[in-house]
């Protein structure tokens, strides 16, 4: 019987200003066993294990669900195939669960079906199957990546695959659903946050690749996404408050949250993620804090 390993990083998307623009891979791991079932198309099956699984529907997950849109839309024939999950990265957290998920179904299909250049096809599928591009893009390429979505081709890009930075996570105990913080945000804003936003992407992109990153602290300042799911979390800014106060370089919260990420120089990364965390408990909210650093690599899947 034919096995394949497929390991798929946790993402952080946004940091501030760069609304599903900006994703960033982090060295927190998802692994999936695939064994595939080349006599039985029909078998698309996925059981999971690990922190924060109350349930997975085994044939609608979104694992089996990217193997099979691969199949769909491609024409190709695929085995059928049996997953097992891993679970390492929090769901409904901030941090790139569903992504990883679909970006381990479609990298299981296009290794089964040896697709060529197969990337782009992946990730507009990707794209599609999350509704946004910048943890799906941050997933298969590691690293930082910035995306824009444009009619039926999803542009990415490595900004940078260098960063030796300190990761320090503060991961409520409660999740937050991405529907929920989406259905707050406006339908339009104001021309003065717009270009508040613009300014703060663009320098803050040019700080990360040029390793200026002790300037980056105002240029994860946001007014397009964040205030408005910071409404559902009343202890954000004072969370973010403590990063800086301990040490980080700059703090925002992670994709649509509850998660608030932190980053800054890796010898005092323990330190700013205590101060979170001590914050945090004083505000009343329930969380654990978690250091970590960038994975430089995207998915990776083997033969085993």
């Amino acid at each position: 019987m034919r096995r394949l390993l497929v390991e798929v990083p946790a993402t952080s998307a946004n940091l501030g200003p760069g609304f599903d623009t900006l994703g960033l891979a982090l060295n927190i791991v998802d692994t999936v066993q695939v064994e595939l079932q080349e006599d039985n198309q029909d078998v698309v099956l996925c059981s999971v294990a690990g922190e924060d699984i109350d349930r997975l529907d085994p044939r609608e997950n979104l694992i089996c669900r990217a193997y099979r849109a691969w199949a769909e839309d491609t024409g190709e024939d695929l085995p059928g195939a049996r997953f097992s999950l891993q679970s390492r990265i929090p769901v409904g957290k901030g941090l790139g669960s569903s992504a990883a998920s679909i970006v381990a179904g479609l990298s299981a299909a296009t290794k089964v079906a040896g697709t060529e250049d197969s990337r782009a096809r992946a990730l507009f599928l990707a794209a599609r199957l999350e509704g946004h591009a910048d943890n799906v893009a941050a997933a298969m390429y590691g690293g930082l990546v910035t995306t824009f979505v444009d009619g039926d081709s999803v542009h990415a890009l490595h900004v940078a695959n260098h960063l030796s930075l300190g990761i320090a996570l503060f991961v409520p105990q409660e999740p937050l659903p991405t529907d929920e913080t989406r259905a707050g945000l406006p339908q339009s804003v104001a021309m003065a946050d717009a270009v508040f936003g613009l300014g703060r992407l663009a320098y803050l992109t040019t700080a990360l690749i040029w390793g200026k990153w002790e300037l980056i602290g105002p240029a994860m300042q946001d007014r397009l996404h964040q205030p408005y799911r910071g409404r559902l979390l009343p202890a954000l800014d004072h969370v973010i408050a403590a990063a800086l106060e301990g040490g980080a370089y700059g703090s925002a919260l992670s994709g649509g949250g509850p998660t608030v990420i932190a980053l800054g120089p890796a010898a005092q990364a323990e330190q700013f993620a205590a101060a979170m965390e001590v914050q945090a408990e004083k505000s009343g909210w329930v969380g654990k804090s978690v250091v970590t650093q960038v994975r430089h690599l995207g998915v990776q899947i083997k033969e085993e």
